[in-house]
């Protein structure tokens, strides 16, 4: 006995403490960076009238849309518009153009394009107080489109979403209907 104590756990360690002590090592990891979400990309091609070619960019832009390209399509008096829009924006943009441009806009034809990261933290919380008085005072979670996302997707995998509560102020709530 050279006088050094050797460590002798009280409990054997097993397979399921490993996984547990590395998986919130990990959690830890991934949160202590700052979070970003990358989104897939489609790549629309229409036609458009003059008429319709304000309705289509506030569209657009509204969807977070960015136009490539747009050039007039010969012999007619339509233009051909390329642009990119993000997928989760994608959903109802075809009735949404009909009905904004009355008609004066093609059914867009969307392509996957590429991957992108979007550039904001859905989890960033304001700290000093230069950032207080820019952005307000968000003690909850911010508006932002990769918190957004988060959330939806967290409700349609039936997760918790932070957000969301039952009950708002319990001693608020009463029943207006009496059953007999």
């Amino acid at each position: 006995d050279d006088g050094t104590k050797q460590f002798t756990p009280a409990k054997e360690l097993s397979g399921g403490m490993v996984v547990a002590a590395l998986r919130s090592g990990i959690r830890c990891a991934l949160l202590s960076r700052p979070a970003r979400i990358v989104e897939g990309h489609l790549k629309l091609t229409l036609h458009s009238s003059l008429a319709g070619l304000g309705s289509l960019h506030a569209v657009l832009s509204k969807r977070r849309g960015r136009v490539v390209t747009d050039s007039m399509v010969d012999g007619t008096d339509l233009i051909q518009v390329t642009a990119t829009i993000p997928q989760a924006e994608s959903f109802g943009l075809a009735p949404e153009l009909l009905k904004k441009s009355s008609g004066e806009v093609t059914a867009p034809e969307l392509v996957f394009s590429h991957w992108e990261v979007l550039e904001e933290d859905p989890f960033w919380i304001p700290t000093t107080e230069e950032e207080r008085e820019d952005h307000g005072d968000l003690t909850t979670a911010s508006d932002s489109d990769a918190l957004k996302y988060i959330r939806i997707v967290r409700s349609r995998k039936g997760l918790l979403v932070d957000s969301s509560k039952i009950v708002v102020a319990a001693e608020k709530q009463r029943t207006l209907s009496r059953k007999k």
